[in-house]
């Protein structure tokens, strides 16, 4: 009876079937990476990420540069009072608390203060809280016309110039006409100019009215 001789492997055969298993997975991870089934790396999500992140800022960037920063606003209203009444009211900034500034702002914290002559040219109100800070000072004070005024809007230099003109109708009656105009920083004063337009036609819209108000008061 022969004895069955036990098989031996040739030199080799096992470490060339490992690398070919290793080759068929190299193979195989190639396939799906290049079918789109593997999934990225979360380095290569960041840095993708990054990527977007970076030219949306450009385009907000490129974008505020070349939009219009400019306001400009203008209201009227007709009020039965004499222009010298309307102007005492206009030409003293002390008094403007009493029309100019909404009052629900000073309930708010918004403290307003003001600087020289009482109805001079020079004379200056300033305004700080609730999220708005700024001054104007008198530039041209004059009776029967009306005043103009320079701003500092949300800055520390003249950006804003304003006037009330007085224009007598007859019958008692005196249209008032503010204009208000000015410019807003680069890049994101661009968006918000509209802002700034609507926000500005609400708020001038009702100191007109206050000023009727007390413009007729006793």
């Amino acid at each position: 009876m022969s004895a069955t001789k036990p098989e031996t492997s040739l030199p080799g055969v096992k470490q060339s079937t490992k690398a070919s298993a290793s080759g068929r997975e190299a193979l195989a991870r190639a396939e799906n990476s290049l079918a789109g089934t593997e999934p990225p790396s979360l380095k290569l999500m960041l840095k993708w990420v990054g990527i977007v992140l970076v030219l949306a800022a450009v385009s907000v960037v490129v974008v505020g540069l070349f939009l219009p920063r400019q306001w400009h606003v203008e209201r009227s209203v007709e009020i039965e009072a004499e222009v010298a009444q309307i102007h005492a009211l206009v030409a003293d900034v002390e008094r403007w608390e009493a029309w100019m500034f909404d009052p629900a702002q000073a309930e708010a914290g918004m403290e307003v203060e003001t600087q020289g002559d009482p109805g001079g040219v020079g004379s200056t109100v300033t305004w700080s809280g609730k999220g708005s800070n700024g001054a104007m000072t008198l530039v041209e004070v004059n009776p029967e016309q009306g005043v103009r005024w320079d701003g500092r809007i949300e800055t520390d230099e003249i950006n804003n110039h304003g006037s009330i003109r007085y224009e007598p109708l007859g019958n008692g009656r005196v249209r008032v006409t503010l204009i208000d105009e000015g410019t807003l920083p680069p890049v994101f004063g661009g968006y918000f100019a509209p802002v700034m337009n609507s926000a500005l036609s609400q708020h001038f819209e009702a100191a007109l009215g206050r000023l009727a108000v007390a413009a007729k008061a006793p």
